[in-house]
């Protein structure tokens, strides 16, 4: 059963948790030398390091062990995703544990040193999380455990939820996150049509530099409406873009969430009868389009 899952999502977690512990590990040591292993700070990272490595091993320990029930599942795929899916509460049980020793630890008085360490755990639990919700989704599309329930949706409102997401993360970078007011709607599922455009603007403000801008607009193509995201990022290589929608791929090494945002977007507008595809002209940007029937 452990060959199933060989480079699958869940083998690639299991090297990141492996990754994770060791770099924990060191940070730990580090540390703790540094203060010759007597200090309040030393004992703190004592306590964390232990959180850390316990959690992690319990993850390790329930990934390698899968459900008896997935050997009866028809496919490689249906095997993998009822896997991940099933064990998508226990995934998340040891990142979150990591992210509070993580703040109880910033919540401390620091030396410049040793909160550069905090900041950097912060950050990749942050990443780590990312990656989980999306492998999470998708797993759970790949299992069949998602209904969709179409009906016609304003398109503002979505508008206005994914822009505001992701004002903060705008604001550090000084892009300039907007969205055109639109009256348009469509037929779709709102918390999929939500999650698909939420994760095309954070795709897009992933790869726009410092200053650039991002943009969020709708318009009418017969019987269909085209959701659009444009950006003024350097695009992306003509060799890159067969690779985009394909989880794993070497596209998405350098994104926060691997590329998997695009590859789950995708697949819940497939769900609700959509489309959606990228172009890209290198130097000038690239634009995110999500097809949907016309309300």
């Amino acid at each position: 059963m452990r060959e199933a899952v060989t480079g699958s999502p869940a083998a690639r977690l299991l090297l990141y948790m492996r990754l994770l512990m060791v770099a924990g590990c060191v940070a730990c040591l580090g540390v703790l030398l540094g203060h010759d292993g007597l200090t309040i700070l030393g004992v703190l990272w004592s306590v964390f390091a232990a959180g850390i490595f316990a959690a992690l091993w319990y993850l390790l320990e329930r990934l390698q062990r899968l459900p008896a029930r997935i050997e009866v599942l028809a496919t490689p795929q249906q095997q993998e995703g009822e896997f991940l899916s099933a064990m998508g509460h226990d995934l998340r049980q040891p990142a979150q544990a990591i992210a509070l020793f993580a703040a109880t630890l910033s919540a401390h008085p620091l030396p410049d040193s040793s909160r550069k360490l905090v900041s950097g755990i912060e950050s990749a639990v942050e990443q780590l999380s990312e990656q989980l919700e999306a492998v999470f989704a998708i797993a759970k599309l790949e299992a069949g455990r998602v209904e969709c329930s179409t009906r016609p949706l304003s398109l503002d409102g979505l508008f206005s939820q994914a822009i505001n997401s992701h004002l903060d993360e705008a604001h550090e970078r000084q892009l300039h996150l907007r969205h055109v007011p639109t009256a348009r709607r469509v037929l779709g599922d709102e918390a999929m049509l939500l999650k698909a455009i939420d994760r095309m603007v954070a795709h897009a403000v992933a790869i726009t530099g410092e200053g650039g801008g991002v943009v969020l607009g709708a318009r009418q193509r017969g019987s269909m409406v085209l959701i659009e995201v444009w950006d003024s990022s350097e695009g992306i290589a003509v060799e890159l873009l067969p690779q985009v929608f394909i989880p794993g791929s070497s596209y998405g090494q350098n994104l926060k969430d691997r590329g998997l945002g695009l590859v789950l977007a995708r697949r819940l507008a497939v769900l609700q009868g959509g489309q959606l595809t990228l172009a890209s002209r290198v130097g000038r940007g690239c634009l995110l389009r999500l097809a949907l029937p016309a309300a």
